[in-house]
């Protein structure tokens, strides 16, 4: 039923009991299944896969708990937000690459309709559909949906806490309002437990509060209570396990290389200060934007603000600010120099639901003033976001691509050893092409001429070259070449399509040579294993 917002506003004749313009209707499914629908069918269409450094690390804690039915003791036991949906997926479809890419992806989905309902709560329907059209096409969400990130996990939950909260301060009915209180406690925690980064919504929830605070009644004690419980649950379950009721802080600060003598590898320079600002504002070493122009957009309508008289949301701001500043300054002191964790692109995914939101008030506020420039600019960032979302996915969805071809390839041979970097070995494990049927070989230089001579002492077995691997944080001089190949002792097996354009990343074709069988000390003229 079409109602008017003016008729809710004098509670005319035909209006609901209940009914707000900004809470979720029934009339809003179509929406949110729509974009939800759109936003997943580009993903998959971009889908990139296994193939992350880390990617490793993640899949050795699923196949822990899937074949082994026990939990790593590393820093990413207490994440359980993040592996108990990807060990069930796991379960389901196997340690594949689908199994263990897929909650990245259903979580980034239902990240779309979290910000719609964000949007539509703070600034009606146009809100909620900018909302979820900016993250559809914001390319850091965009391109790492399909990859292992549990970085989503962690967004997903503090957008839901955050919205928990803004939903209970402005609900009238006291029992929803415990529940709403009771949710917000829970996404808090789970938040948590996706990463340790979650203690960050603290006191982003305490200034919330503290403004709102005659709003908070006595149903702000049921947060209060769950939220202790909870976090002393996991407290306790930390130190029973590990003697340390804070593990998961120090296992981070561990497993980063931030303690003992690996610390001062970590020692913080300009350049660490600075890449958060960078990958905000500026091209990624591969020529993108990963947050494509939102920041841009986002700091010229806050400077034409007093000029226009647009606003967004402050409790939106102190989210981002809290968060943002929390992990820009997450530097510690040790052997006498200032030290900071490695960095890497997919945490700035922490900061990415608030910037939108806040870029989405701003020009729902445009709207309101000036209609014309609101859809020229929303058109504009959208094209320009379809545009670097596309680029951004296109160079991991090539170079994992590659990977999963010849390793496939392998797959359909008689078992050999195989002899190229240590990238392609862990693209093996996903298809159990492991030892001992498929002795890894690797190539122990970044010298083309040592492996000149590796190679050619090789007797038998497979070789793969060329082709791309991790475009950000890979090793591209590991890579053995084509030309580093002699043809008196290796047989071409398969070459895959290349570039169209050879890039640092992706410099030639991925290719599977065979060693030939040496016969008196000679390659043989036998015939290579028959290709299938």
């Amino acid at each position: 039923m079409a109602v008017s917002p003016r008729a809710v506003e004098a509670g005319g004749e035909g209006v609901p009991a209940g009914y707000s313009p900004r809470r979720l209707q029934a009339s809003d499914l179509p929406w949110l299944l729509g974009l939800m629908g759109v936003a997943c069918g580009l993903r998959v269409l971009y889908f990139s896969g296994y193939g992350l450094g880390d990617d490793v690390i993640f899949r050795g804690q699923i196949n822990s708990i899937v074949r082994n039915h026990w939990v790593l003791g590393d820093n990413g036991a207490y994440r359980f937000s993040w592996w108990f949906p990807a060990a069930l997926s796991c379960r389901i479809f196997g340690l594949t690459e689908i199994g263990i890419v897929l909650p990245s992806l259903v979580y980034s989905t239902l990240g779309i309709g979290l910000l719609y309902a964000f949007g539509k709560a703070l600034w009606g329907r146009v809100g909620g559909v900018v909302a979820a059209l900016l993250l559809t096409f914001a390319p850091l969400d965009f391109a790492w949906s399909t990859m292992v990130a549990n970085d989503i996990v962690f967004s997903f939950f503090s957008g839901l806490t955050i919205l928990c909260v803004l939903g209970a301060l402005a609900q009238e009915d006291a029992t929803r309002r415990r529940r709403l209180w009771i949710a917000a406690a829970v996404s808090l925690w789970l938040s948590y437990h996706a990463k340790v980064s979650g203690v960050l919504l603290f006191p982003a929830v305490a200034f919330i509060c503290w403004s709102k605070r005659q709003r908070l009644g006595r149903e702000f004690r049921a947060f209060c209570i769950f939220v202790a419980l909870l976090f002393a649950g996991s407290a306790l379950v930390s130190y029973v396990f590990f003697a340390d009721p804070l593990w998961p802080l120090h296992s981070e600060v561990k497993f980063q290389g931030l303690v003992g003598e690996p610390a001062i590898q970590h020692k913080i320079g300009v350049d660490i200060l600075w890449v958060y600002f960078r990958w905000l504002f500026q091209r990624d070493s591969l020529g993108d934007f990963l947050y494509s122009i939102y920041p841009h957009a986002l700091v010229a309508l806050v400077v034409l603000s007093p000029l226009l008289g647009l606003k967004s949301s402050l409790d939106v701001f102190w989210w981002f600010l809290f968060v943002f500043v929390g992990m820009e300054f997450n530097l510690q002191r040790a052997g006498g120099f200032w030290i900071a964790g490695f960095r890497n692109i997919r945490h700035g995914h922490a900061w990415l639901y608030p910037l939108i939101l806040l870029l989405t008030g701003y020009l729902v506020s445009l709207r309101a003033r000036a209609p014309r420039v609101f859809h020229a600019t929303l058109a504009l960032l959208l094209a320009v976001s379809a545009w670097q979302s596309v680029s951004t996915a296109t160079k991991t969805q090539e170079s994992f691509a590659d990977r999963r071809n010849a390793v496939r390839f392998l797959s359909t041979l008689p078992p050999k050893p195989v002899y190229s970097d240590f990238q392609i070995h862990m693209s093996m494990a996903i298809f159990d092409l492991e030892e001992p049927r498929w002795p890894l070989k690797q190539l122990q230089s970044m010298n083309s001429d040592i492996r000149r001579m590796e190679l050619a002492a090789v007797k038998t077995g497979y070789l793969v070259t060329g082709g791309g691997r991790e475009p950000y944080y890979g090793c591209i001089d590991c890579i053995p070449r084509a030309a580093e190949v002699s043809p008196d002792h290796w047989q071409l097996l398969k070459e895959f399509p290349g570039p169209a354009t050879p890039t640092p990343w992706r410099f030639e074709p991925i290719r599977v040579w065979e060693a030939k069988e040496v016969s008196d000390g000679h390659p043989s003229d036998a015939p290579p294993t028959p290709v299938p």
